[in-house]
């Protein structure tokens, strides 16, 4: 049998006799009416659940309003976070896009030949497999193009009828960061150095902030549980950040296989990728706006500290020296 629907009377009902206080009834149905119960409770209850026992109950003395506290601050966490990773994203696709048209000119794209189709030692892969892989993005290029048309897209309708093609410089600004991480890694290797070069970043650590980025960015777009997110591996490629100086200078512990234990493939993670691609005003600003949402968070917290939740996240103990660094 599915699922059977259940009251909002009967929600509350059942976290009571699980050991939630719920001080106010009417108000914490509304609350579950707009929010939904699946996405509120279930979303957020593992940090106040008891670690013992079978049976699922919670920690003595939890409170509704905690969890949905832990709910709203999640909320101002995405869009905090989306703020900057967007900047960073313009910031990528408009050196990208300049550095590419400036050697392939602008519809250089759209050809094989401006790619890399070389097979790496690691891939597993024929020349022919590789060179499909880099046709399949220049075939969803094209496709965006197309699929932007239909939409008329004042931008993109202007140069189809005027020139007859689309050059990169606006193009880009369509493409989502995935498809952006895709096509940086197809590049050639100098020119992959030429973009990496204007953040400072080798090739590598580029690829690698572009595929953690590209997964927070679509739990933000997507509303996701966003503090707890982990960027798993995925089709046999490693979601973590390269290790840099910056995790030794913040004095995070190394695991015996010499890896950070916090900022590879956690939120942490993107708060690094902050602090090596913003400049320090802008990371300034998004220090003091999280500093304000735990600070908002902990006045709310009675079961659990606000450390917890920075656990959750990935953040160190000294997560704040990055302001300083």
């Amino acid at each position: 049998m599915g699922k059977v629907f259940t009251t909002t009377n009967a929600q509350l009902k059942k976290l009571r006799a699980k050991g939630m206080a719920i001080s106010n009834g009417s108000r914490a149905k509304k609350i579950i009416e707009l929010e939904n119960y699946y996405n509120l409770i279930n979303g957020y209850k593992p940090l106040f659940l008891k670690q013992s026992g079978t049976d699922e109950t919670y920690k003595e003395g939890t409170r509704f309003e905690e969890v949905y506290a832990l709910y709203i601050f999640d909320r101002e966490l995405r869009n905090l976070f989306m703020r900057y990773i967007l900047e960073i994203e313009n910031n990528i696709k408009s050196v990208l896009a300049h550095d590419f048209s400036q050697k392939y000119g602008s519809d250089g794209y759209l050809r094989l030949a401006s790619f890399d189709t070389s097979v790496k030692p690691w891939e597993r892969k024929t020349p022919a497999q590789k060179a499909g892989d880099v046709s399949d993005l220049i075939s969803n290029l094209q496709h965006e193009i197309a699929r932007q048309l239909s939409k008329n897209n004042p931008m993109i309708s202007h140069h189809m009828l005027e020139y007859g093609h689309i050059p990169l410089w606006v193009l880009v600004n369509t493409l989502t960061l995935g498809t952006v991480s895709i096509f940086y890694s197809y590049m050639k290797q100098k020119d992959q150095n030429d973009v990496g070069r204007k953040f400072q970043l080798k090739p590598n650590e580029m690829n690698s902030f572009l595929r953690v980025l590209t997964i927070y960015r679509n739990a933000c777009a997507h509303d996701e549980r966003f503090y707890s997110l982990k960027a798993l591996q995925r089709n046999m490629m490693p979601n973590n950040i390269c290790t840099l100086p910056l995790h030794r200078q913040l004095n995070i512990p190394f695991s015996g296989n010499n890896n950070p234990l916090n900022g590879k493939n956690d939120l942490f993670a993107i708060v690094i990728i902050f602090k090596t691609m913003l400049t320090k005003s802008p990371f300034k600003k998004f220090y003091f706006s999280l500093k304000k949402l735990l600070d908002v968070l902990s006045k709310e917290l009675t079961t659990i500290s606000v450390s917890t939740v920075a656990e959750a996240m990935g953040f160190p103990n000294n997560w704040a020296d990055s302001a300083s660094i």
